[in-house]
């Protein structure tokens, strides 16, 4: 009985935890999600072998608890730095007076990672992780919004805070109403401002990303690092997540053929698109963001949301989003102290693209 490493053979355990009681699901899981566990823990060209997950067994020998980690090798200064992230944290619900928690937080805390960091606490987590020495980031934890359809968007949030048979048939009634006020409504939060510069768009690939941060994205202290392979292996995987929508990934280059700016975000209709990373030069900011704006709408997006980079707020301010602080929340720990001031420092270039939202491994 206790904690020890998860090995491939506990997946299927893993899985039913993680399906009945991380976020309550019906039915069996699906086979899809026992093969995105294998590949996201064992064929994970970010992570390494020196960088276990971990399970807690009761003494029946069943797996009550799991604890699944992913690694990224970053940069802090000239520096190379091991950052593990740890995701879908699931404890079964009669082990949770046990020691299950405490020892599985103690086995990750104990590991060889220069830094832990979870970009995806919630309101639950959160204090647990505060109580055994994690520290929250105040400037990863500002999250921006965008209406593009401001009655839709309105009645999308209504929804969300009832149950999902009065959310599905309030949404039905509405709809008509909300079409017609969006309409209608062709200014203010449903404008997108017309491009002052001609960008051309093209799909974007993982050697395209890879210049791009090459290009822009070594301008801070901490940031990560990547290859081609490592994007294409990281963007295969976000693709495989339905449940958050299309995965767009958009190039943008100015007349003379020059990087203007890219984006990622997945879409669905009549819902929220997550925004995983936007970036681009600095004279034509606006430009790209009013082209992931319009790229939204047309797809039937009725918002955006995304996480901030604190440099660029003004920018998104001025293109009319929304600031909060709503979680998943960002929360660090290190034993050098040092490493920690960093990160508070605010001289961070970390997206959604580099912990491990991007990698949820689906419903």
């Amino acid at each position: 009985m206790g904690v020890r490493e998860f090995t491939k053979g506990d997946i299927p355990q893993a899985v039913n935890l993680y399906w009945n009681h991380l976020a309550p699901r019906s039915g069996t899981p699906p086979p899809e999600l026992h093969t995105a566990f294998a590949d996201l823990y064992f064929s994970n060209p970010l992570s390494d072998g020196a960088s276990p997950s971990f399970v807690y067994e009761n003494r029946e020998g069943e797996i009550v608890g799991f604890l699944g980690m992913t690694t990224r090798k970053m940069w802090i200064g000239e520096e190379v730095v091991r950052v593990g992230f740890g995701g879908n944290f699931v404890v079964h619900p009669k082990a949770r007076s046990s020691m299950a928690t405490p020892r599985i937080l103690g086995a990750v805390m104990s590991g060889i990672w220069d830094i832990l960091l979870t970009d995806s606490a919630n309101d639950i987590s959160k204090p647990v992780l505060e109580r055994v020495g994690f520290t929250t980031v105040p400037g990863l934890n500002v999250h921006w919004s965008r209406p593009l359809r401001a009655w839709h968007y309105a009645a999308f949030l209504l929804s969300r805070r009832i149950n999902p048979v009065s959310a599905a048939a309030l949404r039905i009634a509405i709809s008509p109403f909300s079409l017609v006020l969006d309409s209608i409504s062709g200014s203010g939060l449903n404008s997108v401002a017309p491009a002052k510069n001609l960008l051309k768009a093209s799909e974007l690939t993982a050697n395209d990303l890879d210049q791009c941060l090459l290009e822009f994205g070594n301008h801070q202290k901490f940031r990560p690092q990547y290859n081609p392979g490592s994007l294409q292996w990281l963007m295969n995987f976000m693709a495989r997540n339905h449940k958050r929508g299309e995965l767009c990934k958009v190039l943008l280059r100015d007349e003379a053929g020059g990087i203007a700016g890219w984006y990622i975000y997945y879409a669905k209709r009549g819902a929220v698109g997550e925004v995983v990373q936007v970036g681009g030069r600095q004279e034509l900011y606006q430009d790209v963001l009013g082209d992931l704006f319009r790229h939204a709408r047309e797809r039937g997006v009725v918002a955006l949301h995304g996480q901030v980079d604190f440099a660029k707020m003004p920018d998104f301010s001025d293109a009319g989003c929304f600031f909060s602080c709503r979680g998943g929340w960002v929360l660090a720990h290190s034993r050098n102290p040092e490493l920690i001031k960093v990160l508070q420092s605010g001289q961070v270039n970390l997206s959604r693209l580099d912990g491990e939202w991007c990698l949820h491994p689906g419903d």
